[in-house]
């Protein structure tokens, strides 16, 4: 039979100091505060991993992913070298290239050989091209076990060697420390540009005669390439259509119009018009427009964007990397650009048969005061020669 507790039992129990009683109960608070954060995580973490399975099996389930060695020495990757002796985890460099190809493929010349700079720092995007026909020193391992070492003009080290080529060519004659890349081709950045709803763009009279040209041109290149692949014996390749309606009408020396797939990749191969340098700042241009059509979607609208553009894409970056760049896109970003070679800057450009040569070592320490500014050791020599040459 229990003992019946009397009075002077409950006085025993509870006969705490005040002090005592406060420390107890701060205790539990504190328990109970421990418990409602760990239930809080693991909602979060179940959120989160739910996130991930949405973003891996259906929204990026179509990107075209691929694995590049990591080993630095393969990469040309130096620790002293110009840019990559610049270490800050807040700024992010990835190689893009856009292949010179008629059909689907992600082989070809890099028609486009740009450094996308994202710079969570200063909250902003920015874009280095190099120009296709810079003379750069090729060397490393290509395509069916060949090895390459020559100098030729950027463009061909992804037609000898694809992305891992192209990468090492970039970081050892500008200084790099590039590991991640991003491709695409011309018929889809068509395909791109129309997921985004087409960019507005400011254009000439000339330039829409040239854009017309170029829409035509394509029509015979897109047929000479099926007529090879027929004869190839490929099949079931994506080639691009250009329709009536593509062809453009001007109707003043220079307005403002909305460019679909076709009509803004024919803007962007214009070379008759300020030639080469004239051609990349037309590239340029459309991928800021696109960067600036991104603004103007919703958070809930990123899911279905991405899983548009994830077919038209081959890359090397992680479902991680891509989901950590993103946080940027809810920033009041700015897009910077430069060009390499600039005849602001490299004022020892030769053009010598039809070959850009400059001097490398000085473009480099540009790129790393344009990517890094102050933390750069570059910044206070070359900040002025940079904010001239950015647009």
């Amino acid at each position: 039979m229990a003992r019946r507790k009397n009075k002077q039992d409950f006085q025993d129990v509870s006969s705490y100091s005040g002090n005592e009683g406060k420390k107890r109960r701060k205790g539990r608070r504190a328990r109970i505060a421990l418990q409602w954060v760990a239930g809080f995580l693991c909602v979060v973490m179940i959120l989160f991993g739910s996130a991930l399975i949405y973003i891996s099996t259906d929204v990026i389930s179509e990107l075209s992913t691929t694995s590049i060695t990591k080993d630095k020495d393969q990469l040309g990757i130096r620790d002293d070298a110009i840019v990559s002796s610049v270490q800050d985890d807040s700024i992010t460099n990835i190689a893009m290239f856009g292949v010179d190809s008629r059909n689907s493929e992600f082989r070809g010349l890099s028609d486009v050989t740009m450094i996308l700079t994202v710079d969570n720092k200063h909250n902003t995007v920015k874009m280095t091209s190099i120009l296709r026909d810079s003379l750069v020193n090729i060397e490393g391992d290509g395509y069916g076990g060949g090895y390459y070492n020559e100098d030729n003009k950027m463009n061909a080290a992804y037609a000898y060697g694809g992305p891992e080529l192209a990468i090492r060519t970039l970081n050892q004659n500008f200084g790099l420390r590039i590991e991640d890349y991003v491709t695409i081709n011309f018929v889809n950045m068509a395909a791109i540009v129309d997921a985004f709803g087409g960019v507005e763009m400011e254009v000439t009279y000339d330039e829409v005669e040239e854009i017309n040209l170029n829409l035509n041109n394509l029509i015979w290149e897109v047929e000479d390439k099926k007529n090879e692949d027929y004869a190839n014996g490929i099949e079931g390749v994506n080639y691009p259509q250009v329709l009536d309606s593509d062809f453009m009408y001007a109707t003043g020396d220079v307005d403002t119009y909305l460019l679909n797939g076709n009509q803004a990749v024919s803007y962007g191969r214009i070379r008759n018009i300020g030639s080469d340098f004239g051609r990349v700042e037309r590239q340029q241009k459309v991928l800021t427009a696109l960067i600036d059509r991104v603004k103007f979607f919703g958070v809930t609208e990123y899911p279905n964007l991405v899983k548009k553009l994830a077919p038209y894409v081959e890359t090397s970056l992680s479902i991680d990397d891509i989901i950590s760049m993103l946080p940027i896109l809810a920033t009041d970003l700015k897009v910077e650009r430069i060009s390499v070679p600039d005849y602001e800057a490299e004022t020892d450009l030769q053009d010598i048969k039809y070959d850009l040569v400059y001097d490398l070592e000085n473009a480099a320490k540009r790129m790393s005061a344009f990517m890094f500014e102050e933390v750069s050791p570059y910044w206070e020599e070359y900040k002025d020669i940079v904010a001239k040459t950015k647009k």
